[in-house]
């Protein structure tokens, strides 16, 4: 955090207090960490008395329908409210379309992250880059405030954890992680369950657009990389965002150290998906082509066509990729 954490936590917590219906949003192209933190967190508000609104620009994709309260999730918001909260977003950007809203910026934004390229946007920015997930940092904050955990709670809040760590497998799974994790299962959440449902199930849609996207697969200079033209994902009958979790499958390849998953978008823009192998860093890239994230999973959105945003962002990795493996 760039101030002290119990400090930051003290003034997230008077925002909050000092609210009574918060607009909660999450970043377009939702995953795991995003709607379990969303989810979390407002009902863990809602549980104190407040009236929080629960947005997010996108769709859910059905695979989190499990987690509980993702059907108050709305893709559009009318009702006033009086403070907002970002969670899971680097950049203003993230948060799809309402940031254009007139009142947006009328009241007072809490940003509630742990990426490394986040922007500090907020009024108050809660943002830790050593957290797992944001999952882990709204345990915090209502930890901070003595709120109550449940099983319904728990369950969206270990959802985030396991989500962004692949299923506690990645290199930033601290002993606190899996202390926090252990609070969670205690307060009742299954994590055999949340991760059957996070990282082992998918639309039978999903499996056969892989089939398709991975006949095209191009690998060059140790970077594996596909696309997923609009077309494709109307063939295959996929009707959720992003790649389908096929970004992450690709770089388990052994002959590749990063690996690109370019999306084009029903707005004609184009959704990148980045991963590496510890190492290496994808994190400078995304930040430079207007993303962010982490170094071993990033992401942007750059105009179309296709074509060229692939070519715009081969460039990129190929010349940090290059710096990185001579340095």
């Amino acid at each position: 955090m760039t101030t002290n954490k119990n400090t930051t936590l003290k003034q997230a917590s008077q925002l909050i207090r000092s609210a009574h219906r918060p607009l909660l949003i999450c970043h377009i192209a939702p995953d795991g960490d995003a709607i379990g933190s969303l989810t979390g967190l407002g009902r863990a508000l809602r549980h104190e008395g407040l009236e929080p609104i629960m947005a997010c620009s996108d769709p859910v994709p059905a695979r989190f329908n499990y987690i509980p309260y993702v059907g108050a999730i709305v893709q559009d918001v009318s009702a006033s409210f009086d403070l907002v909260i970002s969670l899971d977003c680097s950049d203003l950007k993230r948060l799809g379309h309402f940031p254009q809203m007139p009142t947006f910026r009328s009241v007072p934004l809490l940003n509630i992250d742990h990426h490394l390229t986040n922007l500090d946007f907020g009024d108050v920015n809660l943002v830790d880059p050593q957290a797992s997930s944001t999952a882990e940092v709204v345990l915090w904050l209502l930890e901070y405030m003595a709120l109550p955990l449940d099983a319904e709670l728990a369950t969206c809040l270990l959802t985030g954890i396991v989500a962004d760590t692949r299923g506690l497998r990645t290199s930033n799974v601290t002993i606190q992680v899996m202390d926090a994790a252990l609070r969670l299962m205690k307060a009742g959440a299954s994590l055999p369950y949340i991760t059957h449902h996070t990282l082992d199930r998918r639309p039978t849609t999903a499996i056969r657009l892989w089939g398709a996207t991975l006949a095209q697969l191009h690998i060059e200079d140790r970077v594996i990389w596909t696309s997923i033209p609009l077309a494709m994902r109307r063939t295959a009958g996929y009707a959720g965002n992003g790649d389908a979790g096929l970004v992450s499958f690709l770089v388990s390849g052994d002959d590749a150290d990063v690996a690109v998953v370019f999306v084009e978008r029903e707005d004609s823009r184009i959704e990148v998906s980045l991963r590496a192998v510890p190492g290496f860093d994808v994190a400078q890239v995304a930040l430079q082509l207007g993303g962010g994230g982490h170094a071993l999973a990033a992401g942007c959105n750059l105009p179309g066509p296709l074509g060229e945003a692939q070519a715009r962002v081969l460039a990129a990795l190929r010349a940090d990729l290059a710096r990185q493996r001579h340095t």
